[in-house]
């Protein structure tokens, strides 16, 4: 097999075991039905109030900006910006920017100590992605399933911004350990992956056309190619500690061609040089990417599954659609930010010291 083969070999097995047709789904999710989703069900786990906001200043007609309250005392939060839709010249991938961050600042015009003279300074950011529409009423634009994945996963982290309450925007909302700051968001992901979560983003939109037996072949399908998947992000992790540690001094393209035989048993594609184009390298994930392993980190993953089958899953008030596990998240894991170690987050949320047996149990492994 060639490096070239994995995508269309994963997605073949996917389609033989599990009987799962990705381009057949797309039907069941309306992009306007799964951003109105989205956006309601954020609301009610988290405790908060959307409006949008009518504004020309926006940098495209297309983007939509909402402020972001809070459901009991109505205090501002912050704003954030949905840039959804392809164009040129556009940033081709999905990704939440900081465009301000929450933190206290001096009042204009004050002077001394600002003990008693500063306000709170409210978060914005903005949401990129670059699903296929708008559409329009007569032929709406509709999203593949992972898709519906990378909104709720893109939109947790613009709620890990909106949500931080800290001092110094150095440790605002996301400003949290690099193999951390992907839990948030991948916990949340695990709302697209269930059925009373896929029936709360959806509602009858969903519960009236998508068959159970298909909605079952789906949600089973999660774990496939698994290994596969996870042997390659590890011979990501691995070549990029190699690199940082004992074999700073070697030729990283040996280095790759080596681990790869190693680790996935494939030899890369003859003429190219993948060290050269592995961004993460040179953006702040070198000699961490192993945190960065599903969104991808397996170490942020361990964390994200034990969060939601030890505290959402089995929630008296509603299982994975409890408010009041919502808002505890809320205040717990998503307000500190950096200003607390994640470790000391997750065992204030989960109470007792975070483990892997959820992660294993996500994977189908007996630990």
């Amino acid at each position: 097999m060639e490096p070239w083969d994995f995508r269309y070999y994963m997605n073949l097995a996917k389609e033989k075991d599990y009987a799962v047709d990705q381009q057949k789904l797309k039907k069941y999710f309306p992009l306007k039905a799964v951003k109105s989703g989205v956006l309601r069900l954020y609301q009610h786990l988290l405790g908060l109030t959307f409006a949008q906001v009518e504004t020309t200043n926006v940098w495209h007609p297309d983007v939509e900006m909402y402020s972001v309250t809070d459901a009991d005392s109505n205090t501002l939060l912050g704003y954030f910006y949905l840039d959804l839709h392809p164009r040129e010249g556009k940033y081709s991938h999905a990704a939440v920017f900081d465009l301000q961050m929450s933190c206290l600042r001096q009042i204009s015009g004050a002077s001394g100590e600002c003990e008693n003279n500063v306000e709170h300074q409210v978060a914005v950011s903005a949401m990129v992605a670059n699903f296929t529409g708008p559409g329009t009423e007569q032929e709406p634009a509709y999203l593949l399933h992972d898709e519906v994945e990378t909104f709720f996963h893109e939109f947790g982290h613009l709620m890990h911004q909106i949500c931080a309450r800290s001092e110094l925007a150095l440790f605002s909302g996301t400003r949290v350990e690099t193999d951390f700051v992907e839990c948030p968001s991948q916990m949340l992901e695990n709302w697209v992956w269930t059925e009373e979560g896929l029936k709360a983003l959806l509602g009858d939109n969903l519960t009236s056309s998508m068959p159970k037996d298909e909605m079952d072949k789906l949600l089973k399908s999660r774990n496939a190619n698994a290994g596969t998947f996870y042997a390659r992000q590890l011979l990501l992790a691995a070549f990029d500690q190699a690199i940082h540690t004992n074999r700073w001094k070697d030729d990283p393209q040996e280095v790759f061609v080596e681990l790869s035989r190693r680790i996935v048993e494939i030899d890369p594609t003859p003429g190219t040089c993948m060290p050269a184009s592995f961004q993460h390298l040179a953006s702040g994930y070198d000699a961490r990417y192993y945190g960065y392993m599903v969104s991808y980190s397996v170490w942020s993953l361990v964390y994200s599954a034990d969060l939601y089958e030890s505290r959402f899953r089995h929630a008296p008030d509603g299982g994975c659609l409890s408010p009041t596990v919502g808002r505890e998240y809320r205040e717990k894991i998503l307000k500190p930010g950096g200003t607390k170690d994640a470790i000391d987050m997750l065992r204030d949320f989960l109470g007792r010291e975070p483990n892997k047996k959820a992660f294993f149990k996500l994977l189908g492994v007996e630990a």
